[in-house]
């Protein structure tokens, strides 16, 4: 089983507009509204993979409703606790014509205590060894910065593999808890070791730091420069051969996550669920959804997923 915790859900609007002009009255040609969050987004991949998995999330108010309401449309099963306050809204403004999209997002409700105990005391009782526990996004006002950490723990407990794509404290405190994957893309890897990682040098050796944490899988993310994996001893590169994507951007890295998961937890082994998990990504491009893309796509993409071996990351 895949539990997947998203801890700060949202309910996506993204408003598509031919270009915005600063300072001026500006008319949508349509608005998209998605229940999403990076965690939802990461469930709703691994269900289009024909996977299962359950959610675990915090949701308040009208918004919350809403979220439930459809999650529960989209046969996503989950958990939910209570927040103080109206669960986020996330305006997306997608432009069209350059294929840029600026992403508002708001602070979000409060958690109690209370409830992130209950969330956890939900996982100690669900967690199975072997089962896979993803972490993914930010976490909401009134939740310990180390929450994440906590979770890997529980998991380690168990027997689980805990996954962890997050940013920030979160992120950073998480690390020393030694997930068994993690997925930054460059500018998460920068703040949490301490350098710029512009060059293939400079993400091979971020690649060795985060395994230095005894973390055995790293995917590091660059955007359609692709990415550089580091497993075991091995450092190599996925990229999508002679391919552009699409339009929309948002939701393709958690769809990454997602596919990833559910392969490894078919026994796939690590190269061709990462190969997998780029295609589908790159097939969430095409679709305005976060989490969302046409399955039969990804499969026509394999093809151009290609791995370079780059070196062997064993130390001395």
């Amino acid at each position: 089983m895949i539990s997947v915790v998203c801890a700060n859900p949202a309910l996506d609007r993204m408003l598509v507009l031919s270009d915005f002009k600063l300072n001026e009255v500006n008319r949508t040609s349509r608005v998209e509204v998605t229940v999403a969050g990076k965690g939802i987004n990461v469930a709703r991949a691994i269900q289009t993979v024909g996977g299962e998995c359950q959610l675990y999330l915090f949701v308040g108010d009208n918004i919350g409703k809403k979220i439930t309401t459809g999650l529960s449309q989209e046969h996503l099963p989950f958990f939910a606790w209570p927040v103080f306050g109206e669960t986020r809204i996330t305006t997306v403004i997608h432009e069209e014509k350059i294929s840029r999209h600026t992403v508002i997002n708001e602070d979000g409700p409060i958690v109690s205590l209370e409830s992130s105990l209950a969330l956890c005391r939900s996982l100690e009782n669900h967690l199975n060894p072997g089962d896979y526990l993803v972490l993914s996004g930010s976490l909401p006002r009134g939740v310990r910065k180390d929450f994440y950490a906590v979770l890997i723990e529980i998991a380690h407990q168990k027997g689980a593999s805990p996954v962890l794509d997050s940013s920030g404290a979160p992120f950073y405190s998480a690390l020393l808890a030694a997930p068994y994957l993690i997925k930054p893309n460059v500018k998460e890897a920068e703040e949490a070791l301490g350098f710029a990682i512009i060059t293939l040098d400079d993400k091979i050796k971020a690649i060795r730091c985060f395994q230095e944490k005894m973390i055995p899988l790293v995917i590091l993310s660059d955007g359609s420069r692709g990415l550089v994996i580091g497993y075991q001893d091995e450092v190599f590169g996925i990229k999508a051969n002679t391919l552009s994507g699409g339009g929309f951007a948002i939701g393709s890295g958690d769809t990454l996550v997602g596919v990833v998961v559910d392969q490894l937890s078919r026994q796939v082994n690590v190269n061709e669920a990462i190969r997998f998990g780029t295609a589908c990504g790159l097939a969430n491009t095409f679709c305005p959804g976060a989490g969302v893309f046409d399955l039969s796509l990804a499969h026509q993409f394999m093809e151009h997923i290609l791995i370079e071996k780059y070196c062997s990351s064993k130390r001395g």
